[in-house]
């Protein structure tokens, strides 16, 4: 396959992909699992325009083919101050092997502690309690030819609010592709695939006392009962991307990337990001704006602006420790702040 192959291949893509989700009804708000939507790493100063580089740990997340870019071990701690009080850490590593390269993470989001109301109580019983997410990542990537490499990933997920938990497995399948020109890569992933959830728990437990002057047909009273949950889909997406090394230099590089994001409960976003590199040091900007203008004009255009800087540095001999911090404008929500510790080892 020569490079204006590939190229028509990747724009059918991207037109298809228009095309069908212009077709399809609304389905905002219809899946559960909403955290594994909020992006990690450095990315997220790139607009989440990272599906074609994803060339650290942080490809866990963004394309699981990544991982066989990496060379040496690598271990990512990132923490982002999120909306309100809620807080999402996400530990990754990666470890390359002879037959590919391995990757782990787990992504935790706390929500904090609310009060308890009821219908008889409605300005709080006094009482209180917490909700969290959590997602354990096992992922494998390999180079199947010097340009081109595929990766997967399984997911364990849970969501809990009280003590309610609802549980998923979900797969994640990237692939990546260097066409060899200028460092020009396209990648393609489709994340968080699997069978619908439900919640559970002692929460939806109730007892059924018989009403009165009912004799038929109860037997028992108080009857126990629990109340059935409905299944909510998982968030599927579905990423295609570009990335292009507009400037190559011994001193610098000055990377572009794009990606289109189709969403199974949410409009399509695109998404721009650039990252300018000075050896030990990096800027980096990006935004990722909703397809429905109007929506994105009523929640703010500039929600969908963010951008960073980090730097690099050796220690401990050959370690390489990059640290940089990330903000992102949430528009009516205010201001997302990340901070992201990666050990090359």
């Amino acid at each position: 396959m020569n490079r204006k192959q590939t190229g028509l291949i990747f724009l059918l893509l991207f037109v298809l992909n228009i095309n069908i989700s212009q077709a399809v009804f609304t389905k905002l708000g219809k899946a559960g699992f909403a955290f594994l939507k909020i992006g990690v790493g450095r990315a997220t100063g790139m607009g989440e325009a990272f599906v074609a580089v994803a060339n650290d740990v942080s490809a866990t997340y963004y394309n699981p083919a990544g991982l066989a870019l990496i060379k040496n071990k690598e271990f990512l701690l990132s923490h982002n101050e999120w909306i309100l009080s809620s807080r999402l850490e996400y530990l990754a590593f990666a470890h390359p092997t002879n037959f590919g390269t391995l990757g782990i993470a787990l992504t935790y989001l706390n929500y904090g502690e609310f009060e308890e109301t009821t219908i008889d109580n409605y300005q709080g019983t006094g009482r209180t309690f917490s909700a969290n997410d959590m997602a354990l990542t096992l992922g494998l990537a390999r180079m199947f030819t010097d340009k081109f490499a595929f990766g997967g990933n399984v997911k364990v997920i849970q969501e809990r609010i009280w003590d309610l938990t609802a549980n998923a497995v979900a797969l994640d399948l990237g692939i990546y592709y260097n066409t060899g020109w200028r460092n020009l890569r396209l990648a393609m992933t489709i994340s968080n695939f699997g069978p619908d959830a439900r919640f559970s728990g002692k929460q939806l437990d109730v007892t059924i006392t018989k009403p009165e002057n009912w004799t038929w047909p109860w037997t028992i009273s108080p009857i126990p009962a629990t109340y059935k949950t409905e299944n909510f889909i998982l968030p599927t997406i579905f990423r295609v991307g570009l990335a292009y090394d507009f400037i190559r230099h011994e001193n610098y590089l000055f990377t572009i990337a794009t990606d289109l994001v189709h969403y199974n409960d949410l409009n399509e976003r695109i998404n721009v990001g650039l990252e300018l590199n000075f050896k030990r040091y990096y800027l980096l900007a990006g935004a990722s704006v909703n397809t429905d203008f109007e929506y994105a004009s009523w929640v703010l255009w500039r929600s969908s602006l963010c951008g960073g800087f980090g730097a690099a540095f050796n220690i401990f001999g050959n370690t390489i420790l990059n640290l940089d911090y990330i903000v992102r404008d949430l528009g009516r929500l205010g201001l997302a702040h990340r901070v992201n510790l990666k050990l090359g080892l």
